[in-house]
Formats: C-alpha cells, sequence, structure tokens
C-alpha cells in the first residue's frame, strides 16, 4: 500500500495557503470557500449553456448541428430495451451489440419518461449536465491533488466548445468517468486502504463506456501496481506480492482486467461475438476499402492518421506525460513524502488517459482506414488530457523547485515566490486563449446557418415514407440512424453497425442480399450519393429531400426504393396526386408551390413547373434572402423539389422564385467588380467571398481551392494557426465548408464561402494540384484591406 501507517504521522503537504493555488482539507476555510464557489461556477456555467442550448434549438436544429447520425442507433436501440425489446435496433428482427453500454444504459429511462421527441431535448440537457459535473469532478481530483486548481477556471470551460461531447452518442459518459477515475486515483494516494474498492468500482466500468478505456484503467492500475512494489523494496518478495495483490493497487488492477473478461464473456454468450459488432464491421469495411485502393499500406495509413488534427502534435503530449511520470518516480523512488505520492498518482492518472490515446493510435493504423477512423468522439481522452497539461506543467514544475530548494524555513519565501511566478505565467497562458462566450456562439452560428445535414435529410424523407409506404413494410437503410428513429415502420440497418453478428459473417461470406430477403424487407431508403448508388436498385419510385452537389454523380438525395414487383401498381397512377393527397396534412401550400413543414419550418419547396438550369429562391414578405438558394431538380413524381431549411423560428410568408444562372450572379454580386480576376472571377460581398466562372465545365471545379486568410490581430487565430501565422480554409467546390456546396447551372459555377469574423487584413486564394513534386497553383490572387 502506498499508504503506510507511520507515515499517516506527517503533516499534509501545501497545509498552508501557498501561491500555487492549492491547499487540501485542512487548508483554511478561504480556500474552501474559493474551492467551492469555484465548484458552483462549472455548475452553473453548465445550466446556463444548456439552457440557451435547449431555448434556440427547435427539432431541425437539434438534430442537424449537435446530433450524429450514429447516436440514433442507441437512441433507437434505448427506446426499443424501455419498450421491453432486447438490445434490437429493429423491433426484433435481429439482436445487436454495436454500441458501449453504459452510455445506453444511462438515457434508457428518458424513454419511460418522455415520448421520442421529448427524449431527444431531455437527453440533450443531461449531456450537457455530465459535461458539467465531468468538469467539476475533475477539478475536485486537482484539488485532492494540490493542483493549481485555480487555472483550471481558464482550462476547462473549452471542452464545451466541443461538439463532440455533445454528439449523442456517449461522449458526455465518457468524460464523466474519466473525471471520476481521476477523482479516485488521487483519493487513493491519500488512503488507499479506503479507496482501493471505490478505484476498483471505476476501473470496471471504464471498459462498459468505450471499449478501448481499458487501456485507461490497466495502464493506470498496472503502473499503481508497479510503484507499490518499488516502493516496498526493503519487505521481502513474497510479502510484496501478497500486499499488492490483496490490499493495494491489485484490487482496481483486477478488476479492471475481470471487467474485460466479462465484457467478452457476455457479448459471445448473448450475442455471438466478444466485442462490438459496430467496430468488427468498421475493420471489415476498412479491408474493403484498402482492397479498392490496391492494399493496406502501413507507413500511408501512418502518415495519414497523423496529418489528423486528433494525432499530429497530441501524441507528442501524451508521450511528454508518460515523460513526466518516470521522472517523477526516478527522482521519489526513495523517498515516503505524502507530496510525491500525490504529485506521482495524479500523473500516473492522467497516464492512463495518454495510454488509451496512444493505443487508439496504434490500433487505428493497424486496423482501421482513416475514413471510419477519425471520429471526434473516439478522442475524449485526448480533449481531456488537453485541458489539463498545462496545471499538470505548472505542477510538476513546482513539485522540482520544492525538491531541489528542499524544507529549509530560510528559503521558503524563495519556494512561495517561484510557485506563484509559475502559477502566474500559467494563468496568463490559459486566460489569454480562455473565451467562456465561444460555446454560446457556436449555438447561435449553428443555429442561424443554413446547413444541411444527412441527418435533417433523413428526417425530411422518413417523414414522407411514413406517409407513403403500406402499414406492413420493413424497410432496409444503410445510413438508418435518424431513419430508423423517426421511422414508422421497422428499420434494419444494412451497413451492420446495429445489426447482428450473423449479418457481419454474411457481409463477409457475401450472402448479404439473401440475408436481407430472409427478413422481409420490402422496401429500401437512404440518403444516397454515387457510392450508395452502386448498391442500389434501378427502380427509383420516390425521391424526397434533396442534398444538392455540382455534379450528378455527386449528389446526395433522400430515395426511396420499392421491389421491382410493386412497380406494376404505379401505371396509370398520377404521382404527383397520389403523393400530395399522402402529404397534405405536412404541406403548406405558398404562392408558387407547396411547401413541407417540418418542426414549425419551410423544410422543403414542391413546384410542378420548373427547369432544370433554374434555382430554387426562397424569400420572406420583406424580399430578404433568407437561405441558401439551390436549384431545382425535376423528381420521378414529375414535379420539381429543393430542400431547404429556413433558419428562423416562426414561419414567415414565403414566395417561391426561380431564376435563371444568369439572374442569379446579377442578384448576388450587382454591378459589382471583381476583387480578383483570373480562372474565377471572386467577388466580395460584405462578408462572404463568391466565386464566378463563366463558362464552367466540370473539369474546372474538380481541383480543390486554397483560401488564406490573415487576421488583423494574430491572436484572433484559432489556436493550432497561430504558429502558421494565418487562417486555413481550404475547400472543395462541392464541400460543405462555410457556406455549403457550390452550384453548376448550365455553363455557370457558383459558389459563396463565408468569412471568419475577425477583422482581416489579407485573403489569399486560388486552386491548387497536388503532383509528386508537391502542391501546384493552377491560379491565384490576393485581397489586402488597410
Amino acid at each position: 500500500m502506498i499508504t503506510l501507517r507511520e507515515e499517516r504521522r506527517e503533516p499534509p503537504v501545501f497545509a498552508r495557503p501557498s501561491g500555487s493555488g492549492g491547499g487540501g482539507p485542512g487548508g483554511g476555510s478561504v480556500h474552501a470557500a474559493l474551492f467551492a464557489l469555484f465548484l458552483g461556477g462549472i455548475l452553473a456555467y453548465g445550466a446556463t449553456f444548456a439552457w440557451y442550448v435547449l431555448d434556440r434549438f427547435d427539432l431541425v436544429n437539434l438534430i442537424r448541428d449537435i446530433s450524429f447520425d450514429d447516436s440514433f442507433y442507441y437512441f433507437q436501440i434505448a427506446w426499443h430495451m424501455a419498450e421491453g425489446e432486447f438490445s434490437t435496433f429493429d423491433g426484433g428482427l435481429t439482436r445487436t451489440n454495436g454500441y458501449h453500454p453504459l452510455w445506453l444504459f444511462l438515457i434508457m429511462p428518458f424513454y419511460w419518461v418522455f415520448d421520442k421527441t421529448e427524449a431527444l431535448f431531455a437527453i440533450k440537457a443531461f449531456e450537457i449536465m455530465l459535461v458539467a459535473g465531468g468538469v467539476t469532478l475533475v477539478a475536485g481530483a486537482a484539488r485532492v491533488a494540490r493542483l493549481p486548481w485555480i487555472l483550471l477556471f481558464a482550462a476547462l470551460p473549452a471542452l464545451y466548445r466541443n461538439t463532440a461531447l455533445f454528439s449523442g452518442v456517449e461522449s458526455a459518459a465518457a468524460l464523466f468517468t474519466l473525471g471520476l477515475f481521476l477523482l479516485t486515483i488521487c483519493l487513493y494516494a491519500r488512503d488507499s486502504a479506503r479507496q482501493r474498492w471505490p478505484l476498483a468500482a471505476v476501473a470496471f466500468a471504464l471498459p462498459w463506456v468505450r471499449l478501448e478505456y481499458v487501456a485507461i484503467s490497466t495502464a493506470a492500475t498496472g503502473a499503481l501496481c508497479l510503484l507499490e512494489y518499488s516502493w516496498r523494496d526493503r519487505a521481502p518478495l513474497g510479502e510484496r506480492l501478497r500486499s499488492m495483490l490483496s490490499v493495494g493497487a491489485g484490487v482496481p488492477f483486477l478488476a479492471a482486467v475481470t471487467s474485460l473478461l466479462v465484457y467478452f464473456a457476455y457479448n459471445g454468450a448473448v450475442f455471438g461475438g466478444i466485442v462490438p459488432v459496430s467496430g468488427a464491421t468498421k475493420q471489415f469495411l476498412s479491408q474493403s476499402i484498402w482492397e479498392q485502393e490496391g492494399g493496406y499500406g502501413l507507413t500511408e495509413n501512418a502518415h495519414e492518421y497523423l496529418r489528423m488534427d486528433a494525432f499530429d502534435d497530441k501524441l507528442l503530449v501524451a508521450l511528454e506525460v508518460c515523460v513526466y511520470v518516470v521522472l517523477v518516480w526516478w527522482f521519489s523512488r526513495r523517498s515516503r513524502s505524502r507530496e510525491d505520492r500525490l504529485l506521482l498518482v495524479f500523473l500516473i492518472g492522467v497516464f492512463g488517459l495518454a495510454a488509451a490515446h496512444l493505443a487508439k493510435f496504434v490500433q487505428s493504423v493497424l486496423v482501421m482506414h482513416p475514413t471510419l477512423g477519425n471520429f471526434p468522439w473516439y478522442f475524449i481522452p485526448k480533449y481531456l488530457m488537453e485541458a489539463i497539461i498545462v496545471p499538470a506543467r505548472c505542477y510538476v514544475a513546482i513539485w522540482f523547485i520544492r525538491r531541489f530548494i528542499g524544507r529549509d524555513p530560510h528559503r521558503s519565501g524563495a519556494l512561495h515566490v517561484s510557485s506563484l511566478a509559475i502559477v502566474m505565467i500559467g494563468a496568463v497562458f490559459l486566460f489569454t486563449k480562455a473565451d467562456f462566450a465561444a460555446p454560446f456562439r457556436s449555438v447561435d452560428w449553428s443555429r442561424d446557418t443554413t446547413r444541411h445535414d444527412w441527418e435533417v435529410l433523413s428526417l425530411l424523407g422518413t417523414m414522407v415514407m411514413n406517409r407513403v409506404l403500406p402499414e406492413d413494410s420493413v424497410v432496409g437503410s444503410w445510413d438508418s440512424g435518424a431513419v430508423g428513429y423517426f421511422s414508422r415502420f421497422p428499420v434494419m440497418n444494412l451497413d451492420g453497425l446495429a445489426n447482428s453478428w450473423d449479418y457481419l459473417r454474411a457481409q463477409k461470406e457475401g450472402s448479404a442480399g439473401a440475408f436481407r430477403l430472409r427478413h422481409g424487407i420490402t422496401a429500401l431508403a437512404n440518403v444516397v450519393d454515387s457510392a450508395h448508388q452502386q448498391r442500389l436498385p434501378d427502380t427509383v419510385l420516390f425521391e424526397g429531400a434533396l442534398f444538392l452537389d455540382e455534379e450528378d454523380e455527386k449528389r446526395k438525395r433522400f430515395k426511396l426504393w420499392f421491389p421491382d414487383r410493386l412497380r406494376e401498381s404505379w401505371d396509370g397512377v398520377d404521382r404527383s396526386a397520389w403523393f400530395r393527397e399522402r402529404m397534405e396534412p405536412h404541406l403548406e401550400h405558398q404562392a408558387d408551390g407547396a411547401g413541407l413543414l417540418v418542426g414549425g419550418r419551410l423544410a422543403q419547396a414542391f413546384v410542378r413547373d420548373c427547369k432544370a438550369d433554374e434555382l430554387a429562391v426562397w424569400t420572406s414578405g420583406s424580399g430578404r434572402k433568407k437561405a441558401v438558394l439551390r436549384f431545382w431538380i425535376r423528381t420521378s413524381l414529375g414535379f420539381c423539389t429543393s430542400a431547404v431549411v429556413l433558419p428562423h423560428d416562426d414561419l414567415p410568408p414565403v414566395r417561391v422564385a426561380t431564376m435563371t444562372a444568369g439572374e442569379y450572379r446579377e442578384y448576388l454580386v450587382g454591378e459589382r467588380r471583381p476583387a480578383i480576376r483570373s480562372d474565377f472571377d471572386v467577388y466580395l460581398v460584405e462578408n462572404r467571398l463568391f466565386y464566378v466562372k463563366e463558362p464552367c465545365g466540370r473539369e474546372h471545379v474538380a481541383a480543390p481551392f486554397f483560401l488564406h486568410v490573415n487576421p488583423s490581430v494574430p491572436d484572433d487565430l484559432p489556436d493550432h494557426r497561430r504558429r502558421h501565422g494565418f487562417d486555413n480554409l481550404d475547400f472543395r467546390f462541392g464541400g460543405q465548408q462555410r457556406g455549403g456546396p457550390g452550384t453548376r447551372i448550365g455553363e455557370t459555377c457558383l459558389k459563396e464561402v463565408l468569412l471568419p469574423e475577425y477583422d482581416i487584413a489579407a485573403i489569399r486564394t486560388g486552386q491548387y494540384v497536388v503532383t509528386e513534386d508537391g502542391f501546384h497553383h493552377i491560379w491565384e490572387g490576393d485581397i489586402r484591406f488597410e
């Protein structure tokens, strides 16, 4: 055990106020009151943020801006389990374990109280408060470990800017559990005899949050075991091992190992596979992608991951923590002071986070294609490690100063001055970067933007599907999270993430089609692009909400397919009238067509008479543009449609109009002269850039665009861009970055890009190609401001 009987008589470290801002339980009422105020501020901040989000978001905002399609796998399975059906996404057709259990069990009770729509808002509020609770636990760990916790005031609220924590998946629960782990391991350093069982309980729970978190529990508790073994070097070997395994860190370590074995045994016995089928499916899909790309390459895969923000310099931070652990252990291996134990055990807790991040990198490089391994909710240990690394550095620096200065009372003044100086440097660094209003601004930006994401298309298309399909339908869908959640029919997941192990085996054997037929699928529904189109039948009887790109083969749209045997029933039917009859309760008739209402918003336009080269223009009664303009697409139902969600709460008087490409250009830029004349003419209109080219073909928009923005104040740059001196806003013509996809109508190409909010000194933009010799500019131009 770390806490020996004779050591309990030692006075606590930092027993009186010091420049570090620490202070233990005996550190005085002032410090206790300040810390209580600090915790109250954290919880109040989280509650305010939760209210701000829920007050401004309706259903469309919620699923469009801060939910991912994968989160609806959790929601739908939790709803089925609340209804008494065991671990199924599709209502009992298959049994799945494609999720991490703890988060699922936490959200299931919400479906006992709320309906499916209300539960989404309740779960979102629960997520935000879990993050606030996790931040509070981390602050508590800092207090116990004598960390200069005042620095966390500026560091931890930055977590609220990370939308991955509020994405509907297990991220918020992960942050809360990791904060609890740091707190229990710091409490263990104070009294291992009493705290080994709480630490063991948290170590047991970690793999159920995310399976790879077993690296955290085993690495940290294993390091504690080695630490106890090394600190008992005077005892006989047998006594050292027995003590370590019976009453010391061996208990949490055995709990972590036992948890993994129980997890494997439960999944193997109940589902037929020892790990979540979602992870195994992604490995299978990764192998398929590598085969299409010519085979797996270790070097190439590692290079792609190292380019990602999740791993580039964050691996160095993880290695830095490992070095701290070794250095502190080396210098304190003969020491028995309470201060040494607190620092070392706290660093071992952070070492667990670092070990998980390093393990995630290795696992991703070895078995996961970069397109499937770069989701933000995979990296919660990294986000937490980033938030506490500066206070940890200050803690380590103060500890080393104490060791070298010693406890000589004549040097106590130098110690306090040095400690205060270190904390002040850290505070200046953190508070200059802190932006407590940023999470609130991100909410407003998400609410007011006119993006149209996968989940909104799924919602709109599923509303249509619910009206047109027969009562006994069974639907299959590849990206089926939101489709399955909002559908009134059973929806089988076809990519395998929320399906059974039997379906994964059928995919590997090439018999997935037979598997689907055995389960009676009568229709297919999906938001599709060219990749999905290759694996779907040709019979398209309905096209719903559209998400348009500049090239026909890259258009994404919600489509619903019937089997060929149902096609005859459509002969001689007026499809437009058939559609309108079933959708009438959801339609709002406007001047030139009809609009589909979703959550009090006009979400989609339908009009009979239109041309393929015309644009859909939505304006309010005052004539002010309210949404990104989209061009019409003629559907197989005989009328034109275009998807758009208006960024305001109340439905205004709306007129649906059409424009040609030339009229659209004139509408946007009027008599303005281009700020840049080159292959593309670039217009500056308020805080937006418009890229225009006439005539224009697909070959002109195939190459990516670079957009480098130099701010007037360098500190306005995001943290990861300051070392470069400019903001990199590179984009593709059809991409969703900062303004939505470009449009190519006839011989005209148009692309709108929203500029950052800070003051800009210069803009440099153009197009580039990548060759074996590096980057080459096709064209470029500059805009400079006085």
